[in-house]
C-alpha cells in the first residue's frame, strides 16, 4: 500500500492543498495604427499594426475561507525539530516492533504467564510486528526523519489525513499494549508526526517557485508589459456603390443606395504569446498566422437610416508553441516536466455582424450593433513520456489541451462618430477627420468566453496621395 494508506488506514486518502481563489484585473489599452492607400477608386491596400498594453493585477488567496484542505508544504524539508520529532515516532514504532517480535520468538511454547496474550493470538502479534515495521518505514517516507527527505506534502494540523495518522499510531500503541503491557516510558508509541500548516500566501510562492517542488513557475504577482500584436495587411474590393464619391458619401440619396465590398487579409505572427511558465500571463495576440475573407454591405434605406453588414471567415494555420500538457482542461500548476513544444492548429471562425445606423446630419451619426461569432474546436498534437518529480511516470497527451475549446460569443456595442469629411469637401472644415466613441460588450458566450466590455476612441484622417484617389477601407 502506499506510504499515506499505511499511515491512515484509508484505502483512498483525500488528498487536497486547500481551497485556491485567484483573481485577474487585466487592462488591455489597444492602439491600431491603420494605414490605408487607395490605389483606384475601387482598390484599396490596408494594414494595421496594433500596439498593446497589458497591465495585470493578481490576488491570491489560499484557503479564504479557512483551512479546508488535507495537504500543507512539508515542515521537515526547512525545520531540523520537525525531522527529529518524526524520528522519534520511528524510534518508537521500530523498538515496540523489536520488543514484541523477541518475545514472540521467547514465548513459543511457554508457560510464562505474561505470554498469555501472546500465545493466544500468535498471528495477530506478528501481523502487529509487520504494521509497526511498515508504519516506521511510512513516517520517513511521508513526513521526513533524518535520514529520509520525506515527500514534498505532508497532512495538515487538525485535517483528516492528520487526524487519521493520529488515531492509528494511538491504536496501534493500544495493541501493543494489550500484549507486552506497559512500555517502560508509558506509551509504546508516545510521539506524533510534526503536521504540516495549511497553505497561506507566502506558501503559494514556494509552491510555485521552488524547484524541487517541480513546478518552477513566475509566482503570483502584478505586471505590465507593452508590445505589437498581430499585425494585419490585406486588400479592399469595392464590387457596387451607389453612394457616390467618397468625400460626399454621407449626403445619402433620398431613394437609398448600395455598396458592396470584399477583403482579404493576412496576419502576420507578430504578438507577444502568453507565458507557459506564467499561470497569469496575457499575451497580445495568439502569435498564428491567419487568412481572412471579408465582406461588407452597407444599405441606405434613405436619406438618415441605414445598415450596415460584415461577415468574416478566418482560416488559422497551424504551428507550433511551448505549453505545459494538462491531464484536464485548467489543471492547475502542472510541473514543469509537462512543459512541452506541441504542433498548434487554432479553430476556424466565423462572424456576422450588424450595425443600423442613424445619420441626423453631415457631421454625426449614432449606430447599434450586433455581432455573433463562432470558433471551431483547436487542435494540439504531441505525445511524451516523462517523469514526475517524485518519480512518478507521465504520459502526455497535448490533445487534452484542446478540450472545451470550441467557443461562440455575441456582442452588443454602440458608437457615436463626429466627421468632418463631408465639410472639408465643401470647404467648411480644415481637416477630413472621423472621430468614433464605440463600446462593446460580449453578453452571452461558451467555451471561456469571458464577459469582456472594450470601450475605444478611433480616429481616422484622410488624405489623398499623389495620383490615386482615397477610398474608405474599414
Amino acid at each position: 500500500a502506499p506510504p499515506l494508506g499505511v499511515l491512515t488506514g484509508l484505502a483512498a486518502p483525500p488528498l487536497s492543498l486547500g481551497a485556491l481563489r485567484v483573481g485577474l484585473h487585466i487592462t488591455d489599452v489597444v492602439t491600431p495604427i491603420t494605414l490605408e492607400y487607395g490605389l483606384t477608386s475601387r482598390i484599396g491596400l490596408q494594414a494595421v499594426i496594433p500596439y498593446v498594453k497589458n497591465t495585470v493585477h493578481v490576488t491570491a488567496l489560499a484557503n479564504p475561507d479557512g483551512p479546508t484542505g488535507t495537504l500543507g508544504l512539508n515542515p521537515a524539508w526547512s525545520l531540523d525539530g520537525a525531522r527529529q520529532q518524526n524520528g522519534r515516532v520511528v524510534t518508537d514504532l521500530q523498538t515496540a516492533a523489536t520488543t514484541l517480535s523477541g518475545e514472540l520468538a521467547r514465548c513459543l511454547g511457554s508457560t510464562d504467564p505474561a505470554c498469555a496474550p501472546i500465545n493466544a493470538n500468535r498471528q495477530g502479534a506478528a501481523d502487529l510486528v509487520s504494521l509497526a515495521n511498515q508504519m516506521a518505514s511510512a513516517v520517513g517516507a511521508v513526513y521526513g526523519t533524518g535520514s529520509a527527505i520525506g515527500a514534498a506534502y505532508a497532512p495538515v494540523a487538525r485535517g483528516a489525513l492528520q487526524s487519521a495518522v493520529e488515531s492509528r499510531l494511538a491504536d496501534v500503541s493500544s495493541r501493543f499494549r494489550g500484549l507486552l503491557g506497559a512500555s517502560p516510558s508509558g506509551d509504546w508509541v508516545a510521539t506524533r508526526p510534526v503536521p504540516a500548516a495549511p497553505l497561506a500566501a507566502f506558501d503559494l510562492d514556494r509552491l510555485l517557485g521552488d524547484s524541487a517542488l517541480g513546478i518552477v513557475a513566475r509566482p503570483f504577482g502584478d505586471y505590465e508589459h507593452s508590445h505589437l500584436g498581430d499585425i494585419e495587411v490585406g486588400a479592399k474590393f469595392l464590387l457596387v456603390d451607389t453612394f457616390g464619391a467618397p468625400a460626399t458619401a454621407r449626403a445619402l440619396p433620398r431613394g437609398g443606395a448600395l455598396r458592396l465590398a470584399v477583403a482579404g487579409v493576412y496576419r502576420l505572427a507578430t504578438a507577444q504569446l502568453d507565458l507557459a511558465d506564467d499561470f497569469t500571463d496575457v499575451g497580445t495576440g495568439d502569435r498564428q498566422p491567419d487568412i481572412e475573407v471579408r465582406a461588407f454591405a452597407d444599405v441606405a434605406l434613405n436619406g438618415r437610416v441605414w445598415t450596415s453588414a460584415v461577415a468574416r471567415f478566418g482560416m488559422q494555420r497551424p504551428d507550433r508553441l511551448v505549453r505545459r500538457i494538462t491531464d484536464q482542461p485548467g489543471g492547475p500548476f502542472p510541473e514543469l516536466v509537462r512543459r512541452q513544444e506541441v504542433a498548434r492548429d487554432l479553430g476556424d471562425f466565423y462572424e456576422a455582424e450588424i450595425a443600423p445606423r442613424y445619420v441626423p446630419n453631415d457631421a454625426l451619426a449614432f449606430s447599434a450593433l450586433y455581432r455573433y461569432r463562432s470558433k471551431a474546436a483547436d487542435t494540439y498534437r504531441g505525445t511524451f513520456q516523462v517523469t514526475g518529480v517524485d518519480g512518478t511516470p507521465l504520459s502526455l497527451d497535448a490533445s487534452t489541451l484542446a478540450l472545451g475549446t470550441e467557443q461562440t460569443e455575441q456582442v452588443l456595442g454602440f458608437a457615436v462618430t463626429f466627421s468632418s469629411v463631408r465639410g472639408y469637401a465643401l470647404r467648411e472644415a480644415r481637416w477630413p477627420l472621423e472621430v468614433s466613441l464605440v463600446h462593446t460588450q460580449i453578453f452571452a458566450g461558451r467555451g471561456g468566453v469571458a464577459r469582456h466590455a472594450a470601450t475605444g476612441v478611433s480616429i481616422r484622417f484622410y488624405r489623398k496621395m499623389a495620383g490615386a484617389n482615397a477610398i474608405r477601407v474599414r
